[in-house]
């Protein structure tokens, strides 16, 4: 079977479990990301995203056909776009692009997308400039707050609580698959919750044993992760505890390390019990 090539045309692209745009959703491709097409149509394309291998169906419209050579260097080595949202001007239009597009092309001002010349003014970071930088990640994420939850989702309008830091993930260089179980399985064990350091990620469980959501450990005993919006929220060894509600809402059940272990170490502390700040006061800390 010969293998054709493509990346996402506009902001994003809905990717469907079957050819119907009433069919539930899987995932969005954003502009610049690759799939290969495994079954083009006249209407919807049955394409499967290299990185995570999910399959499912795209409007053939909003894709943008690729020889191997694009692809390749869409895939591993592409400039991302930094701001959450951001458009790019051709000569006759503009067109929005949000964080974690990657830029075709990108020579720092202009991009060759669909054939055509665009400028783009946002922030940006070539492939060859990541760093494994938990500072970084930290910041990256923190662009998210307040944007409401949506699972599968991957654009400021809505985003899901492992697509969220998967995409902040790979600006730090780190490839990690899409569902929270499987990046569960990944990284370096932290067995004692006195080794925390920021940007771990701390897992959670249903109650069942199935780790159903994700978040990204910062300083101070407080987690970022996705519950309704992007928020920060208090973390002990219990799990997060939900100020609004008064009680926890998610179960702790392991913490993995992606990255370098910080030297000299500077561990995250996570209290017996919760701080009692206000509120609002514990959101503000972070800015």
């Amino acid at each position: 079977m010969q293998i054709t090539y493509a990346t996402g045309k506009y902001t994003a692209a809905t990717l469907h479990k079957r050819p119907s745009a009433g069919a539930p959703w899987v995932s969005q491709l954003l502009l610049g990301e690759v799939v290969q097409v495994l079954e083009p149509g006249e209407r919807y394309s049955r394409v499967v995203t290299p990185e995570e291998e999910l399959e499912g169906y795209v409007l053939t419209d909003q894709l943008v056909t690729v020889d191997e050579a694009t692809y390749r260097r869409q895939l591993d080595c592409p400039a991302f776009a930094l701001e959450l949202f951001c458009p790019v001007f051709s000569d006759n239009f503009g067109m929005p692009v949000t964080f974690g597009a990657r830029l075709p092309a990108y020579d720092g001002i202009q991009l060759l997308h669909a054939g055509q010349r665009f400028r783009y003014s946002g922030q940006a970071l070539l492939s060859e400039n990541l760093t494994a930088d938990a500072d970084m990640m930290l910041r990256l994420a923190r662009k998210w707050l307040f944007t409401p939850e949506l699972r599968g989702g991957r654009t400021p309008t809505g985003i899901g609580s492992s697509e969220l830091v998967q995409l902040v993930a790979r600006l730090v260089g780190l490839r990690l698959p899409r569902a929270a179980a499987d990046m569960s399985s990944m990284g370096r064990p932290v067995d004692f919750v006195v080794q925390c350091q920021p940007a771990d990620l701390a897992f959670f469980d249903d109650g069942r044993g199935r780790i159903e959501h994700v978040g990204l450990i910062l300083p101070d005993s407080q987690v970022l992760h996705v519950s309704g919006r992007v928020r920060v929220d208090p973390l002990d060894h219990f799990g997060i505890f939900d100020r609004e509600g008064r009680r926890y809402s998610h179960r702790l059940r392991i913490v993995r390390r992606f990255l370098p272990d910080a030297r000299p170490t500077v561990p995250v502390k996570l209290d017996e019990k919760p701080a009692d700040l206000p509120y609002e006061s514990q959101q503000i800390l972070i800015f």
